[in-house]
This record gives structure tokens, sequence and C-alpha cells, in this order.
């Protein structure tokens, strides 16, 4: 099969080109293996598996993200999505892979695969007069292309608070600022070290910020005036932001915000005894867990109560404190 037969499988599927067209899609790809299903040497359907790496408890593990799951219409049912997700799972098991992400049609479906609810994202919309004023600060903000700010914007994303987020690579970067999207940058200098940044973009009349990372309250004070700089061209200023985000105690009137909390990502342990080898587990428990996909997954380790988890309930156990920044 080639890229354009992926294509314009994604493109049937799901109605519309994917964000950043072809040039995205084959970018992505060059991250990642097409796991395919095929009658009579026509494609029906497809697992786009890109290799990610994931911050997590202060250290950097391996993560198999799954995307793009579609088969066409008429092939629909055969169960060509669970071979391949089955065949997916037990590659990146050998692999040693520790973790896998996706964003599920049914998260019954995929609870099936050993797969857990675990990110939400957070959605602002709010009128452009009422976002936080922020202050004005000795920090400089200078707006930039993408390439003169890609080394501070990855300092200063390497900074922040990133437990649960993809550890982005230049791949990363590029994929998700340069091809995927083309937004606008605007980053904020104490004596010429960055301490944050917003990646922004218009539609209409709304002022759509992609992320926003501040390391300390100058910095959120600096960024803040940016944004609310641009609240007399705007009616709305939207965000979709990872869980744990607090806007709203800056706002001064935050019940005119509209804030909702949206069931996002699941995620599943791929390989537990890499996991094991390479995290702490703090229990005081003897788990047992089972996996009906990944037979060697199916341990037992710790020391007290003996308790049983299927491998979905022991991720989720594991991944309490996690958020995604990756919304975009």
């Amino acid at each position: 099969m080639m890229s354009d037969d992926f294509l314009a499988l994604a493109t049937y599927a799901f109605h519309k080109a994917p964000t950043g067209g072809a040039i995205a899609f084959n970018k992505l790809l060059e991250q990642s293996d097409v796991h395919f299903h095929t009658e009579k040497h026509a494609l029906t359907s497809m697992v786009v598996d890109t290799h990610f790496q994931v911050n997590f408890q202060g250290k950097i593990a391996s993560m198999s993200g799954i995307g793009y799951v579609a088969s066409y219409p008429e092939f629909r049912g055969n169960g060509a999505v669970g071979a391949l997700m089955q065949e997916i799972l037990q590659e990146n098991y050998a692999k040693e892979t520790i973790f896998s992400y996706l964003a599920p049609f049914s998260y019954q479906f995929y609870e099936k695969f050993g797969y857990a609810y675990i990110f939400d994202q957070k959605q602002y919309e709010i009128p452009a007069s009422d976002f936080p004023p922020g202050q004005k600060t000795d920090l400089v903000a200078k707006r930039l292309t993408y390439a003169l700010a890609l080394s501070d914007l990855q300092q200063v994303f390497e900074q922040s608070e990133n437990n649960g987020s993809l550890h982005r690579s230049d791949f990363e970067w590029d994929y998700y600022f340069n091809a995927k999207k083309q937004p606008y940058f605007a980053v904020f200098y104490a004596e010429k070290q960055p301490r944050g940044y917003v990646s922004y973009d218009f539609s209409g009349m709304t002022f759509v910020i992609h992320e926003l990372i501040y390391l300390d309250d100058v910095a959120k004070n600096a960024a803040y005036r940016f944004i609310a700089s641009h609240a007399g061209a705007f009616e709305t200023i939207s965000y979709t932001a990872p869980s744990n985000e607090k806007l709203e105690t800056d706002m001064l009137e935050p019940s005119r915000a509209k804030i909702s909390l949206r069931p996002y990502m699941m995620a599943r342990i791929v390989n537990l005894a890499a996991f094991l080898e390479t995290f702490q587990v703090a229990t005081d428990r003897q788990i047992t867990v089972t996996d009906t996909m990944i037979a060697e997954n199916n341990l037992t380790f710790g020391n007290g109560v003996a308790v049983t988890m299927t491998i979905g309930e022991f991720t989720k156990f594991v991944m309490t404190d996690v958020s995604l920044r990756e919304y975009f």
C-alpha cells in the first residue's frame, strides 16, 4: 500500500482531510508503522501506530500512539480492526514499549484491549474582555516565527511540568507546530532567557490559544497581558487546555466563561515487566495483574493484602496525577 491509499481511507472514514492535509499526514507516517488489512489486494482497514516517548515520574518512557483507526463502511464489523490492534500490542510488547495512548471512538471498544480512560481536556470559551489582564512586567515579549522560536520553546517546555505529556523531539515540534498547524508564537524573556510562551491563532472573531506555558508568575502575567492586549479585536478567547489548568482562578468574572471538562484519551501499559523495572509503584498491597491481550503481563508483585486488577485498572492506578498538553 502507498501513503495515498492510507490518506484516502482516513479522509473517507473521518469525512474530512486530516488537519494539515497530506503534508502533515505524510509527516506523521515518517515516525509510524501502518498496520492494515486488505481484501483482493484492496485496502479495507488500517491503524497507524506512531512511535512517541512520554514524560512519566521524571523519566522518559516509550509510547505507542494509536491513531487513524479506520475502515471503509462495507468492511466494518469484519474483525479486521480488532486483529490489527492485537497485532500492534504484541509487536509493541516485544519491543518493550511501556505505554500506549489513543483517542477513542468508543471507550467500551478499547476497554476490551486493556485501555483505561485516563486523560481529560479542559475547554475554555471566555469573553475576550474577561480574560485575565495580567500585569506589566520587565519581561520582553517577542513575536517570532517557528524557526526562530523553536529552541526557546523547547527550553521552556522541558522545564515545565509535563508528567504524562509527550517528550518532544524535533519530530514532535515539527509535526505539531509546522506541519499540522502553523500558529503564531510569542515568547517572554527575562534578560534573554525564555520564561514562557503562547502559541495561538485566529478564527474569525475568536482568539485561539493552542498552548500556554509559563515557568513563574512573572511570565504568567506577561503572557496574560499579551493575550489580553488582543481583546479589542476579538469577541472570544478559546483555549483547549490540560485538565489541571486553573485559568479561571485569575479571571475577574469567571462565571461569564464557559468551562467544560471533557473526557479525552485512554492509555494502557503495554509491557508490564518493563514498566516495573523502570518505575516505582507505591503500594502496600500484593497486586496480581490480569491482561487478556498480552498473557506475559499476568504478573504478581508487591507485599500485603492481595488484590487483583486488570491491566487497565492498574494503568489507572499508577497514572493518577498525569495531564496531557497535546490537544492540538
